[in-house]
């Protein structure tokens, strides 16, 4: 059975800061894997490391990560799943903002 997590807010790397030890949706760009940690471009165009669980398997460019935001802005993999290799970061980006204007739409 797969995990359950509470509602979380999709984000890019410029609301990080405001999060810090909440639980939080990221999708962005693996630029960098070196064994558990990675480093991804963030759909707002900075960069966000991810501290990987030992069962990660990040088999796409794009990759959705839901975890905790630590104090330095990094996130916490809880789990992680594989989004493609085509993938319109840019347009996803405008989501996620739109996303937190209008929260009780979304």
């Amino acid at each position: 059975m797969a995990a359950t997590f509470p509602s979380t807010p999709r984000v890019n790397s410029a609301m990080l800061p405001q999060l810090v030890g909440q639980t939080v949706r990221f999708v962005g760009k693996i630029i960098e894997q070196n064994g558990t940690r990675a480093v991804f471009s963030a759909p707002d165009k900075g960069q966000v490391h991810v501290h990987m669980t030992e069962q990660s398997q990040y088999g796409t460019q794009f990759v959705e990560v839901i975890g905790v935001v630590n104090g330095d802005h990094s996130i916490s993999e809880m789990t992680s799943t594989n989004f493609g290799n085509e993938f319109d970061i840019d347009t996803y980006n405008e989501a996620v903002k739109k996303m937190q204007q209008f929260p009780s739409v979304f």
